[in-house]
């Protein structure tokens, strides 16, 4: 029973690894490009607009929260 178990853990080990190899070996395309095109990714947008962040925590007992919220350039002194 022990063998069975063994090669069932092997067997799977290796469709994996396989799969892993399958996978990467996706992303690219031929040798002379080396990666595929990316416009299946979604793509990467900039912010036109400056916005500047404070940090506010939240305690309490056992855990500390950290919220990221934007200051309105208006009300900021």
């Amino acid at each position: 029973m022990g063998i069975r178990i063994h090669s069932l853990i092997l067997a799977t080990s290796l469709v994996a690894t396989v799969a892993v190899g399958i996978a990467s070996a996706s992303v690219f395309d031929g040798l002379g490009r080396g990666v595929a095109p990316k416009g299946d990714r979604l793509p990467v947008a900039s912010s036109a607009i400056d916005v500047n962040y404070v940090t506010v925590e939240t305690r309490e007992p056992g855990t500390s929260v950290l919220n990221r919220m934007p200051v309105d350039p208006a009300t900021a002194k």
